[in-house]
């Protein structure tokens, strides 16, 4: 089924041994550009699972992984950078995801190329001694360590599979912590590949372990005792329930979740740009990102000219296979996340929404939506994020009113903001109730060294980042000589 591919095969990598999960019977991993089964879906059983939360228990109890010198674990990051950056790795996984993600090829492959990054970017972290640090005392100097809370479980979603994921996993290992990965049941393959790199790179059993399996798996994991810190990204409602479930035991959670992010174009803006930013908050990764593009908010006295700008450019781009290089733009992941997304589409137009769309559909019988503006709703009906290539319009008066617009939802991901007055669209952003703004630009990248990838609202708890995300995993500890105060307080 999966021969013309190569897919990697549906297996667990718990304890140091690889073990089959069960078969879901009738259930399919499919070819996102045609419908066409690749593989049947695994589900790990329960004998599974308590075995991978038994090793990592013991690994965190014994110290095997927590014991080994920061040096010597960055040694061993490094060694899977070093099996991750081989072709064979890179080619995998590019492929693998997608096909099942849908993403085009020339987006997986830089995913696959920035994987071996993740794993040294974390080993520098580690040489550079930021958890085993000592601090001015009153009586000496005073040890500063950071140390792992205990087991962690990461939770991976569909979208950009390799480099979430990789970003949790380098970062608990480096933190000390024993991890187990549980990817998404749509998009296991890179997490597969990485669990590979991580048993030839020599890391203990049990240190890192991969459980295959739908969100009953994860449930599973989330609320036994012996697991100490939760990582997920994905759903609001998954979010929820992980929140639900650690809160008794305060299990410290990072959650990043959805967004509906606001594009903020003032009447000042460089319109070309503006249109750019736009096309690429709705098509990169094919609208599938939690930073893509939600709600277009444009000033009333350039809007006809900058959808018009939009709309031309969309009618050059070409949605089309994933695996096709010549491809600006691939399918919805799944049949249903397509429907849904359908739906979400006529719910618009029964609020009075106009869809604006110019890109041809191609002729596949896989998950494809054109990338689609839809203008006439009330804000209130577009409060809601619609996680694929779908963004509302609304225009603005001035400046109060559009900041008004951009605060109007309950989400706090990521913003944009363009304007050719730098001084102006800095005062705008800082207002802006939301994790990031990026001005005058759109990207997939940071924009500065060292700084959070945060949540706001209910887009998530937390903080993400290279070193906040090794930070979260750890706790502080300071140890030194104190001097001792009298009796009495005197």
């Amino acid at each position: 089924m999966n021969r013309e591919y190569h897919l990697p095969e549906l297996t667990n990598f718990i304890d140091g041994a690889c073990s089959a999960p069960t078969i879901n019977r009738g259930q399919y991993l499919c070819d996102a550009n045609t419908g066409e089964p690749l593989q049947e879906r695994r589900n790990s059983d329960d004998t599974q699972v308590s075995t991978a939360l038994e090793a990592a228990d013991r690994v965190h109890r014994e110290g095997i992984w927590e014991a080994i010198p920061a040096g010597e674990r960055a040694t061993l990051l490094e060694n899977i950078a070093e099996e991750l950056g081989s072709e064979e790795y890179a080619e995998t996984i590019s492929t693998a995801d997608s096909l099942t993600s849908g993403a085009v090829i020339r987006t997986t492959r830089k995913m696959a190329n920035i994987l071996p990054l993740v794993f040294r970017g974390a080993a520098a972290y580690l040489r550079q001694g930021h958890l085993d640090r000592k601090v001015p005392g009153p009586c000496g100097a005073v040890e500063y360590l950071r140390r792992p809370w205990g087991p962690a479980l990461l939770i991976a979603p569909w979208n950009g599979p390799t480099a979430i994921a990789s970003h949790k996993v380098a970062s608990a290992l480096a933190a000390g912590a024993p991890c187990i990965l549980k990817p998404s049941e749509f998009t296991p393959h890179s997490a597969i590949m990485m669990a590979r790199a991580a048993q030839r790179a020599g890391l203990p059993d049990g240190v890192f372990q991969l459980v295959l399996g739908d969100r009953s798996v994860g449930g599973k994991m989330v609320e036994d005792p012996r697991i100490k810190a939760v990582s997920f990204t994905g759903g609001l409602a998954g979010g929820r329930a992980i929140a639900r479930a650690c809160a008794d035991d305060f299990i410290p959670t990072q959650l990043e979740l959805g967004g509906n992010n606001q594009l903020v174009v003032l009447e000042d803006a460089d319109l070309d740009k503006a249109a750019t930013g736009i096309v690429y908050g709705l098509t990169n990764l094919n609208g599938q990102w939690c930073r893509a593009l939600g709600r277009l908010l444009v000033h009333e006295s350039v809007k006809h000219a900058l959808l018009d700008k939009v709309l031309s450019l969309l009618s050059g781009f070409r949605l089309g296979h994933s695996l096709d290089e010549s491809s600006d733009m691939g399918p919805l992941v799944h049949r249903g996340h397509f429907e849904q997304i359908l739906t979400d589409i006529e719910r618009l137009q029964s609020h009075g929404g106009q869809l604006l769309s110019s890109t041809p559909l191609p002729d596949l019988r896989g998950n494809f939506v054109a990338p689609t503006l839809v203008d006439g709703c009330r804000p209130d009906d577009t409060r809601e994020e619609i996680f694929g290539p779908v963004a509302a319009v609304h225009s603005f008066r001035d400046d109060s009113e559009a900041l008004a617009l951009a605060n109007g939802t309950d989400l706090g991901l990521a913003g944009y903001v363009y304007s050719e007055n730098i001084e102006r669209a800095f005062a705008f952003a800082r207002r802006m109730r939301t994790g990031g703004v990026k001005i005058n630009g759109y990207s997939l990248l940071s924009i500065g060294e060292g700084t959070p990838r945060s949540a706001w609202g209910l887009s998530g708890l937390g903080e993400e980042g290279h070193a906040q995300s090794i930070e979260f995993f750890t706790g502080a500890q300071v140890i030194g000589v104190s001097p001792q105060d009298p009796l009495g307080g005197r």
